[in-house]
C-alpha cells in the first residue's frame, strides 16, 4: 500500500488555505486549519510529515504555536516551513532562532515552495 505523507497548514487566511489545498491535496494527505488550537488538537494525535504555519495569527501567533509543537516529543524533528507576509531580516532571524526549518515570504511562490517542501520531507 502507497500511503501520502501528511502535510498541515495553519493560517487565518481561508484564500491562502484554499490555494494550498489545491496545490498539495492531489500528492500528500493535506489537512487546514484557521486556528491553531485546532492544529493542536490534531497534532495530538497524528504526527505530519511538514507543517506550513503562518506567523501573524490572532489568538496564538506562529511562534507561540513553534514553541508547542518543539515542546512535543512526537512533533520536535517535524519540520516546520513559515509562512509570513512580513519578511524583514529581524522576523526571518527570529524565524530560524525559533526552530523554523524554512521561511517563505508572501505571496508564495508555489515552484520555491514545493522545491522546499520536497527537499524537508525527502531530502533530510
Amino acid at each position: 500500500m502507497n500511503y501520502k505523507k501528511t502535510i498541515i497548514a495553519v493560517d487565518d487566511s481561508g484564500i491562502v488555505l484554499k490555494r494550498l489545498e489545491n496545490l498539495l491535496s492531489q500528492a500528500y494527505d493535506f489537512h487546514a486549519f484557521a486556528k491553531c488550537d485546532r492544529a493542536l488538537t490534531f497534532l495530538e494525535t497524528n504526527v505530519p510529515s511538514l507543517i506550513l504555519l503562518d506567523i501573524d495569527m490572532p489568538v496564538m501567533n506562529g511562534f507561540q504555536m513553534l514553541k508547542k509543537i518543539r515542546a512535543t516529543e512526537s512533533l520536535k524533528l517535524t519540520p516546520v516551513i513559515f509562512l509570513t507576509s512580513n519578511n524583514d531580516k529581524e522576523h526571518v532571524i527570529r524565524a530560524v532562532q525559533s526552530g523554523a526549518n524554512d521561511y517563505i515570504a508572501k505571496p508564495i511562490d508555489e515552484h520555491i515552495l514545493m522545491n522546499k517542501i520536497n527537499t524537508l520531507i525527502y531530502h533530510r
